[in-house]
């Protein structure tokens, strides 16, 4: 415990040797090197401080009071760090320097909420990672907190822990069971609920599903929307729409839309129209809304005014566009585009792949 090091005092400049003057700010060096140089605080005397401070021409008043709690305040951020009970003897130096320093009683109060505060995240961040000796109850306990008073606290230290998590949990796209038994650990370390906001909580729930439609055996749902084969199983369901490419002819509107017009050879008139040029563009058409299954054999929708099965012998594979859109690729039929959820897509494009290569 020694948050007081050695410093190196000013050399007295030519003018302070002719006129007798003395730089103050060597006084309070000279009482920082005093407590550097103890093996405690409680070795120093009253008389020891005043005397490292009259060398340089230094007396206690009303306007050194800062530098005073300064001192004080460095031993505490040490102590409140590392005591280990009410009874570890860094309280007790504490206490002797406030007297030796001739603190108020208010400036003591201010100086250890201050110090507390600081200490309690370092802490908590240490109980997280496995640094720290004492639980959340002993530690709020020799602090004299009860569970709201450091509550907020508490959820900031997970919080800023939690975001460099789901960095790596974001950019794999995936939240492991060991993943969420840990985070749960840490809430329990830290004492505060297992809870995120619900954008949070919402990708985690995807990122998990990702990783369940990867690595859990295939499911085996039961439903009643058409009749299975002997030996086939249906893997999956979700609601989906049922799309289509189609060349779209657009009206070129740049003009209007930027409010900009000008005469030349791509406008023309009609009556009292602007006629703009006119392009076709390829596009994704959604043409009605309705369910899919897969199963072990075969792909199947039902729509509102379509429903056909393929099985998984007659597709080549599927894209999946990293979004909403999977395109299944059939040997002789072209393309079936199918268009899920956000949160579907990917574990739809997941189980597909599992299967179809199950049944090759």
């Amino acid at each position: 415990m020694k948050p007081f090091t050695t410093q190196e005092l000013e050399e007295c400049g030519f003018f302070s040797k002719m006129f007798g003057s003395k730089p103050a700010e060597n006084g309070w060096k000279e009482l920082n090197n005093l407590l550097a140089a103890a093996d405690s605080t409680l070795t120093i005397s009253s008389d020891s401080v005043h005397g490292a401070l009259k060398k340089w021409g230094v007396k206690f008043n009303e306007e050194n009071m800062n530098q005073r709690s300064g001192i004080y305040r460095k031993l505490a951020d040490v102590v409140y760090t590392e005591a280990s009970n009410k009874e570890d003897a860094g309280f007790a130096q504490l206490a002797h320097l406030a007297e030796i320093l001739e603190l108020p009683l208010h400036l003591v109060h201010l100086a250890d909420k201050g110090a507390k505060t600081a200490a309690y995240f370092t802490r908590c961040r240490r109980l997280l990672s496995s640094e720290e000796t004492l639980d959340i109850n002993q530690i709020n306990e020799l602090f004299g907190y009860d569970y709201e008073d450091g509550f907020a606290s508490r959820k900031q230290v997970f919080t800023d822990y939690f975001n460099f998590k789901f960095d790596d949990i974001s950019k794999a796209q995936r939240y492991t069971p060991d993943e969420e038994a840990a985070l749960r650990a840490d809430c329990a370390k830290l004492d505060i609920p297992f809870e995120f906001k619900s954008n949070i909580q919402n990708a985690l729930d995807k990122y998990r599903n990702l990783w369940e439609a990867e690595n859990k055996p295939l499911g085996n749902i039961q439903q009643d929307a058409f009749p299975l084969n002997k030996g086939e199983v249906c893997h999956a369901y979700a609601n989906c729409g049922l799309c289509q490419n189609k060349l779209v002819e657009r009206e070129d509107n740049y003009f209007e839309l930027t409010r900009k017009f000008k005469i030349d050879e791509t406008v023309s008139f009609k009556g009292e129209k602007i006629e703009h040029p006119k392009f076709k563009e390829e596009m994704i058409i959604l043409l009605e809304l309705g369910h899919f299954f897969l199963t072990s054999q075969r792909i199947v929708y039902i729509g509102q005014k379509n429903a056909f099965n393929i099985m998984l012998s007659d597709l080549t594979g599927a894209d999946f566009d990293g979004v909403n859109l999977i395109t299944y690729h059939t040997k002789d039929k072209g393309d079936v585009i199918i268009k899920y959820s956000d949160e579907a897509a990917g574990v739809m494009h997941i189980l597909f792949t599992r299967a179809f290569e199950a049944s090759k």
